[in-house]
């Protein structure tokens, strides 16, 4: 049952007795392989951190086989040498205020605001001395694939669960944090079985035996190769040779819920206006947040009002392709990588003079047309189209503004509630524990303008993040009390 979830990759030579499975067709790739995550908690009580760990023990490996190719090794069973997964706990004893890093910790402002940089925490997330290096810090060590590093203080604690992106996307982990808050309340029973790992339900997408049934929306607009050169000289060197700084903006709820509210009332006067059912308007919470940011982004950018703006939103291909590719994801959810992409292409112009109601809208119509199974698979046909060998395709044109978002609202990051962890709690009446604060580290690949969402606390403030090449976010502060003191 938990076997599924987790895994590790074993030492260089593979042992006898592994199970050996090729990795899919979104884990093949240096998009994923690139980068190693890990995302912090922070509880504002004192934890049990081997309540934590064993909840959360699991089981996979990866290694390179015969052919060069990364596989999943997993164990017959674990042992001390061989664990599921890597842990370590620091026991810093002192507040969280006297730690020069855990004082850093952000903290929620009453309008929109940078409050801080998750990299000031990295010495709490990672190792000491160590700096993620991809896929290739797994396959070249004894290294489990999913790791857990307790921090605690005197007054709170800091649970960092890290990975390699080949283990699971943003709905996988909203999977993996689940079942493990699940074992912590002693539920194993409604652990539900994960979709066969066996096979890759994907594989379709790699080889074209499931072709496409229809063009994609935006077929016309996939850069060509001028294109591409042009926009790899520009994108390509802020992602890979400009330094940038990490950032994180607390949007609180006083401010994004009457821009909602704005939005909704705007749409439905002019669906009124049109003869049309206003009670069909709908945006949701992140429709507005990812059309604010992009305004904000386009706005410090000073950009010429043709220039085109491309922002990419990420979307789980789970719900589209249940029933056909993968179970229901109730009774067997897939925990690895099935990401897809809407792409909103719009001018520089229309993002600085339209109304934020107006670009939600953009966001929502390229969600709902973009997120269908024929659309995913017309997305994937022009990705084996372009050899890239990336389980991405670029569109736009070679000089646009590119603009990335990540949702994990939906892992449910903020939702978690850890009681059963908490030191001299009792046995009954329990309070709810949940994560005050959340971010995510990654490296060694940061696109520039990359924002990851992180969901709303229980104070109804959103948390998202993102690398800006250096120097941009004083820009993005700036921006940000001139927007909030027109709103005001």
């Amino acid at each position: 049952m938990m076997e599924f979830l987790f895994g590790r990759k074993p030492t260089k030579k593979p042992v006898p007795g592994d199970r050996v499975v090729p990795l899919h067709f979104f884990e093949n790739s240096l998009l994923v392989q690139g980068n190693n995550m890990a995302v912090s908690l922070v509880f504002e009580a004192v934890l049990d951190p081997q309540k934590l760990r064993d909840s959360l023990e699991g089981l996979f490996r990866l290694n390179k086989g015969s052919s060069g190719q990364i596989e999943w090794h997993i164990p017959t069973q674990f042992t001390a040498e061989r664990p599921a997964i890597s842990f370590a706990h620091v026991d810093h004893g002192i507040s969280a205020t006297e730690h020069p890093a855990a004082s850093k910790i952000p903290k929620p402002d009453t309008r929109p605001a940078v409050v801080g940089d998750p990299d000031d925490l990295e010495s709490l997330t990672w190792e000491s001395g160590y700096k993620p290096g991809g896929i290739s810090d797994y396959v070249d060590s004894d290294l489990p694939v999913l790791g857990l590093r307790v921090n605690s203080f005197t007054d709170k604690t800091i649970v960092v669960l890290q990975w390699q992106h080949v283990a699971f996307d943003a709905l996988g982990l909203q999977y993996v944090v689940e079942g493990w808050s699940s074992m912590l309340w002693n539920k194993e029973s409604e652990i539900p079985t994960p979709c066969d790992f066996n096979k890759d339900p994907f594989h379709s997408f790699a080889d074209g035996t499931k072709p496409a049934t229809e063009n994609h929306i935006l077929a016309d607009n996939r850069v060509g190769l001028g294109g591409m050169l042009k926009w790899g000289l520009g994108y390509g060197v802020d992602m890979l040779v400009r330094a940038k700084d990490n950032r994180m903006v607390c949007v609180p709820e006083s401010y994004w819920g009457p821009q909602l509210e704005k939005a909704l009332g705007e749409l439905r006067d002019e669906a009124i206006e049109k003869g049309e059912d206003p009670s069909k308007v709908f945006l949701t919470e992140n429709d507005v947040l990812t059309a604010w940011i992009l305004r904000c982004v386009v706005a410090e950018m000073e950009m010429d009002s043709s220039r085109t703006v491309a922002a990419s939103i990420a979307m789980s291909l789970r719900k589209a392709f249940e029933g056909d590719l993968i179970p229901s994801s109730a009774e067997h959810p897939y925990i690895g990588n099935a990401f897809g992409w809407a792409n909103v292409l719009v001018s520089a112009g229309d993002v600085a003079t339209k109304s934020l109601s107006w670009l939600a809208r953009q966001v929502r119509c390229a969600i709902n047309e973009q997120g269908t199974r024929a659309q995913h698979e017309a997305y994937y046909a022009m990705v084996r189209e372009s050899g890239m060998g990336l389980p991405i395709v670029v569109l736009g044109d070679g000089g646009m503004a590119q603009v990335g978002f990540s949702n994990w609202t939906r892992a449910g990051l903020f939702d978690l509630d850890f009681s059963p962890a908490v030191k001299d709690a009792g046995d009954f009446d329990l309070l709810p524990c949940t994560p005050s604060y959340v971010q995510e580290n990654h490296g060694p690949v940061k696109p520039a303008d990359g924002f990851f969402v992180f969901g709303k606390d229980q104070k109804g403030n959103y948390w998202t993040s993102a690398c800006k090449v250096k120097g941009h976010w004083d820009k993005i502060e700036e921006q940000l009390k001139k927007d909030f003191e027109v709103i005001s």
